[in-house]
């Protein structure tokens, strides 16, 4: 190595290390606030969805100071978001034993720890709490917003519809209250397509949209609803809008794909089933539904490696779930589609394994298949 290039090396390596330096400087920093900075600085991470970060700087803040009450409900909230919910109902507690009397604010409180409660589904401390925050904070639209997630869960759909209704009347510019609204009048109404209730249900989710132009969870609602009601294009135009405010969002592509694959394009649905792969690698059907993509494109080597993955998950699925028959059924539907893929790569002992196996799990073509191609009468 020539002079001129040591030098040069060494120059930038002392660059490197004056960054690292002011680096772990800054960070030193941040960590040496005081309770009210760190808060400040947990809050800007929410806000910001960087929920992790806002959890380490909330922990700083309470480690200070653990009677901070607006850290305990932040953190709570964080909890939250994290699907940490027994977490977040320690957080809540703690506030109660803080704070002694009841206002308004309290009934936040009990309204936070409810809907930990509900996710969860203990949905007698749900419904106490909800009556709690009713009683504190008259007027809440979240507490009828609450009420009927209560009520869609305990299945009781017009009484969650009725809440909705009031929650959209106090607060008509709120989204979310249109979109559950919808989904719960599609489990309830049945509505068909180009019916009233169809467009009822339509105008609801076009009422979250015109409100939240950039919500994501608005135009994925409604795709689902014009999927389902065979509204296929503009099914499409909603998917490719969830794609593009939302492009780690693993549905839209996995709902995509099949719509690319029912109409025949199995070379674009195959990439929206990789891309979906890659976000949520347990997701077994991305695998089946790449299978049979391959399988169509006569790539019978992948198609045999995305049914084994398929079979490879829902083999553990089975195993931890209650539910076990719809699972069973799709477990067999799967071992046939790779016993046919075997039988024409020639791997005839496998494929044979393969429509036992599914005939084994209660499919009872598997059974004539094996009597097709297996040579047993």
């Amino acid at each position: 190595m020539s002079i001129s290039k040591i030098i040069f090396f060494q120059i930038q390596m002392r660059r490197i290390v004056v960054v690292l330096n002011i680096i772990m400087l800054l960070s030193n920093v941040l960590l040496a606030q005081g309770p009210r900075e760190n808060f400040k600085f947990a809050k800007f991470k929410y806000d910001n969805g960087d929920f992790q970060e806002a959890l380490k700087f909330l922990d700083l803040a309470l480690s200070e100071d653990s009677l901070y009450v607006s850290a305990h409900y932040l953190r709570s909230e964080v909890h939250y978001q994290l699907g940490q919910f027994y977490n977040a109902i320690l957080d809540i507690n703690q506030i109660f034993k803080i704070e002694k009397s009841n206002t308004t604010l309290t009934g936040n409180y009990y309204l936070a720890r409810a809907k930990s409660f509900l996710e969860l589904k203990d949905y007698d401390n749900t419904r106490q709490d909800i009556e709690k925050a009713f009683s504190l904070s008259q007027g809440n639209a979240e507490c009828y917003f609450y009420r009927a997630k209560l009520m869609i869960a305990l299945q009781d759909y017009s009484d969650a519809i009725s809440d909705l209704e009031a929650a959209i009347k106090i607060d008509p510019k709120n989204a979310s209250y249109y979109i559950l609204r919808a989904e719960t009048k599609i489990i309830y109404q049945k509505p068909i397509k180009a019916s009233e209730r169809f467009k009822d249900v339509l105008s609801d989710f076009n009422s979250a949209i015109e409100l939240e132009p950039k919500n994501y969870k608005a135009y994925l609602a409604r795709s689902n609803f014009l999927n389902q009601m065979d509204e296929k294009e503009k099914a499409l135009k909603d998917y490719n809008t969830v794609i593009e405010l939302s492009p780690k969002k693993e549905e839209a592509y996995s709902k995509r794909g099949v719509l690319k694959m029912n109409n025949y394009d199995y070379r674009g649905a195959t990439l929206d089933f990789t891309r979906s792969i890659l976000i949520n690698p347990n997701e077994e059907s991305n695998y089946r539904f790449r299978g049979l993509c391959y399988n169509n494109l006569s790539n019978y080597k992948e198609a045999i490696k995305d049914f084994s993955k398929s079979i490879e998950i829902m083999t553990v699925q089975i195993e931890n779930n209650a539910d076990k028959e719809i699972l069973k059924n799709t477990l067999a539907e799967t071992y046939l589609l790779r016993g046919h893929c075997l039988n024409l790569m020639g791997n005839n002992a496998q494929s044979c394994r393969d429509f036992l196996m599914a005939y084994n799990l209660g499919v009872k073509k598997g059974l004539n298949y094996y009597r097709k191609y297996c040579g047993i009468y």
